[in-house]
């Protein structure tokens, strides 16, 4: 089962990436909080709080014990693609462009979270040793290649790094490369095939 948590401005009711994500072999839950704040206002519906929304996720993950759970989203996505794939021991996380502290010079939250706090991603990764951490960033923008280097201390942690900036997702998709990327890594995480001609790779551990 995938978990797939939308980017900024998204208006309630529009599904991210599901463009791309129509023909995966998966079963699928769509997130948008609806409102640019990194999730920690929850998601309508499931929790109106960063705390009650993953504990409505725990629920959906032991209902589905039997399922793998796959984890995926860009840019504010990214960072609620990595927190709640840490807690919810998730087989594997695609993340592009994450912020592991939120509110950062130089970062997209920091216009839109105003010194709102928010969990350092640091600190919960340390206990997801077992998840696989698929991460694209853009080299065009330092603070977000900055960001992705912190991840190299992590086991399972691999970088690709792609000639664009922050719009890594649109950048794949005018490549025609960002549906068949999304659907390696529901298939098996292995998304080299795919981006390994457009990107430098950085790998900690397999």
């Amino acid at each position: 089962m995938m978990i797939v948590f939308g980017y900024i401005n998204q208006p309630v009711g529009i599904l991210s990436h599901l463009n791309f994500l129509g023909e995966a072999d998966c079963k699928k839950v769509f997130l948008n909080p609806g409102c640019n704040l990194w999730y920690q206002t929850g998601v309508p519906g499931l929790g109106e709080s960063f705390e009650s929304l993953e504990f409505t996720l725990r629920e959906i993950r032991r209902e589905y014990n039997d399922h793998e759970i796959l984890c995926l989203g860009h840019s504010m996505g990214a960072y609620a693609a990595l927190y709640f794939g840490a807690k919810l021991f998730a087989s594997r996380v695609l993340a592009s462009v994450p912020e592991l502290q939120l509110n950062l010079p130089g970062s997209i939250s920091i216009d839109h979270m105003k010194g709102r706090p928010a969990p350092n991603l640091l600190d919960v990764l340390s206990s997801s040793v077992e998840t696989q951490m698929c991460v694209i960033v853009g080299t065009k923008n330092q603070f977000d290649v900055d960001m992705a280097h912190h991840l190299m201390a992590f086991p399972k942690a691999a970088i690709w790094k792609i000639s664009s900036g922050h719009e890594t997702f649109p950048y794949l998709r005018d490549c025609g490369r960002l549906r068949d990327i999304l659907g390696a890594f529901v298939r098996d995480g292995n998304i080299a095939p795919y981006i390994s001609d457009l990107a430098d790779f950085d790998l900690n551990s397999k």
